[in-house]
């Protein structure tokens, strides 16, 4: 299956909500699901390092876990999980949300598979 049809089985299994494939030069190549809110936002906080992602208003995200290869935070509000994994053959980032009653886990291994479809 290719990139597009996993991200299609996944938002119709419940898994994902929104997917965006953003490249390190910041354009997004690749947008399924509509949010408006600025993908940059998590992928700035993924490169930076942060520990937070804060959209404005209520909608802010707190990391749990980080490392160079991903990014893991949940709304303590409970509107899910925002997910980067960083695409191993390919100079970007997969960026997904989650709803929150997907596991942060199973959310990232998810979003791990998509970048690894990258490349």
């Amino acid at each position: 299956m290719s990139f597009q049809d996993d991200v299609q089985a996944l938002a119709a299994e419940g898994t994902v909500g929104v997917v965006w494939l953003m490249g390190d030069d910041l354009k997004c190549y690749y947008q399924y699901g509509d949010w408006a809110v600025d993908p940059t936002i998590p992928f700035n906080a993924f490169k930076n390092q942060v520990a937070s992602i804060d959209f404005g208003g209520d909608l802010r995200f707190t990391v749990i876990a980080m490392t160079p290869e991903r990014l893991v935070s949940s709304n303590l509000g409970g509107q899910g999980h925002i997910i980067v994994a960083k695409c191993p053959s390919w100079a970007g980032c997969v960026i997904a949300w989650c709803p929150s009653s997907i596991s942060k886990d199973y959310a990232y291994a998810s979003t791990a598979r998509l970048a690894a479809k990258v490349g």
